[in-house]
């Protein structure tokens, strides 16, 4: 190709590429003088042979929003009406990330111009995001309780649900009361679990929202639910010990006003579930004395047999005593014997799962070998060196594949590298290898931190897509309860359950 061929190309498309930049602009500005104008001009430059309804649903940005996704965004509905007069097909085009214009509206808080597009032209109210997230859980979100009701009426399933859960899960995320109560009145399943085995509840109380909990507990949810850790082969999620209900949880982290929602609203419910002991054999209220939660004591203190007429003070020196006094002692898992050692586990894909190391038997001297490999490592770490750490891990994991403090220190390794998937990755094939491990689930906690992943909603330029906003808290809540007398995995949980709300205001605010 010629000098002068390739100089005409690049003119050429720059000058497609500001045409492009000014049909979007005036779309998203709703100067609708602009847009007709530039919509001709196109059509004239290729001679007729594209229509005004090609131009307006074609010409795209590099995330595949087209004139309508920015017109919706920004609430221009005298642009909507012309872009759908010429162009219908555009009412249901989705972005990149499959997000339609109703659900750009729905985001935006532009009630008026969802209506339109429901009511006057019929979007399709059943179309979700690549992430599962629907309009509902938009309008949940914003706590908008006529769209929820709108996107209701025209059939927005209450129960579309993304790992993070339902559109009841995420009004209560965000403390959305007037949400929170229209899902309810429309019969949304106040039990449902997301894929984290977390019910409305269980969130609401771990969140430390009262006022969506006293809603929730007044339209029955299952006090008796406990979550589940989910163990779907590899995806290792938070683990609460198991017998933990909404009760103990409340009274662990030492939300008296939760607590005594509970005792307002359903009395008999809290009162039966005081007497009941989680697997470590422990009911509310020694979870809340050892933790120095005094008003949780005296609130349930009534009502737990064995303790009505106790000294508080005593209860609670006996119980932090005896967290104090508490051995954690992770499961190992003992390799079986096979002929050869493999090397360690490949890194999966993405962060929801986890290859696991196949169990081999290690002999003695191999096992010293990957131990001078660890020690040069953490030597490396603590020179800061820590491409060089990660290294001498590695070279240690083909020797001792199932060594879980491996893989909890080259977790460390990668986070102070700046490579948090990866360290999660490495974190929870030590889950695996080591449950219930209090340094590898606040190690847990630490990279989902580093991910973002206290925050449910993460701004996409005007938009958001779904990530798990209960991960890094409730890693740090699953390390402070094997590992109670840490006062820092303490104070990370705390800043996790804080940093999430920050994050997600600070947001809306760009």
């Amino acid at each position: 190709m010629s000098a002068a061929a390739k100089e005409k190309g690049a003119s050429e498309y720059h000058a497609q590429k500001k045409m492009i930049e000014r049909l979007l602009s005036s779309a998203n500005d709703g100067d609708l003088a602009e847009l007709e104008k530039v919509v001709d001009e196109i059509v004239a430059t290729t001679g007729g042979s594209l229509a005004k309804g090609d131009v307006l649903s074609d010409f795209k940005d590099a995330h595949k929003r087209s004139a309508i996704h920015f017109a919706a965004l920004q609430g221009r509905r005298k642009v909507l009406s012309y872009i759908l007069e010429h162009s219908p097909a555009s009412l249901n085009l989705a972005d990149e990330d499959g997000r339609t214009p109703l659900l750009y509206a729905v985001k935006a808080n532009e009630f008026a111009t969802a209506k339109s597009l429901l009511v006057d032209y019929k979007a399709d109210v059943s179309i979700v995001a690549a992430n599962g997230t629907s309009c509902l859980h938009e309008a949940a979100a914003n706590g908008s309780v006529r769209a929820v009701k709108l996107l209701a009426e025209h059939g927005a399933s209450l129960e579309a649900a993304t790992p993070n859960g339902t559109p009841l899960h995420m009004a209560v995320s965000e403390d959305q009361e007037k949400a929170v109560e229209a899902l309810l009145e429309l019969k949304a399943s106040v039990d449902a679990r997301n894929q984290h085995g977390i019910t409305p509840l269980l969130l609401a109380t771990l969140m430390h929202k009262p006022a969506v909990a006293t809603l929730l507990l007044r339209a029955g949810a299952d006090m008796q639910v406990c979550h589940r850790r989910i163990v779907a082969d590899a995806h290792s999620c938070v683990n609460i010990m198991p017998g933990i209900t909404a009760v103990h949880v409340a009274a662990e982290t030492g939300f008296a006003s939760i607590v005594a929602a509970m005792l307002a609203e359903r009395p008999v419910d809290t009162q039966t579930i005081a007497n009941q002991r989680s697997e470590a054999g422990l009911t509310p209220l020694e979870l809340a004395a050892g933790m120095g939660h005094g008003e949780v004591v005296r609130l349930l203190q009534p009502y737990t047999t064995g303790f009505e007429s106790a000294d508080v003070d005593a209860v609670l020196a006996k119980e932090q005593a005896r967290v104090a006094n508490e051995v954690q002692t992770p499961v190992v898992v003992k390799p079986a014997a096979v002929e050869e050692a493999p090397a360690a586990a490949p890194a999966p894909a993405d962060d929801e799962e986890v290859v696991m190391p196949a169990m081999v038997a290690v002999d003695d001297a191999t096992v010293a070998k990957a131990n001078v490999l660890k020690d040069e490592g953490n030597a490396l770490f603590v020179k800061k060196q820590f491409p060089a750490a990660i290294e001498s891990y590695t070279q240690a994991l083909v020797l001792n594949p199932c060594d879980a403090l491996l893989y909890s220190n080259r977790c460390a390794a990668y986070l102070a590298a700046g490579s948090p998937k990866e360290a999660l990755r490495d974190v929870r094939i030590s889950l695996k290898l080591k449950p219930n491990w209090a340094k590898a689930l606040f190690r847990e906690g630490q990279c989902l931190e580093a991910l973002k992943r206290y925050v449910e909603w993460v701004v996409n330029a005007a938009l958001t897509g779904t990530i798990s906003y209960e991960d890094a808290a409730m890693s740090m809540w699953s390390a402070m309860q094997l590992a109670p007398e840490d006062k820092l995995i303490k104070k990370r949980f705390q800043e996790c359950v804080a940093r999430g709300r920050e994050e997600y205001q600070a947001s809306l605010k760009k």
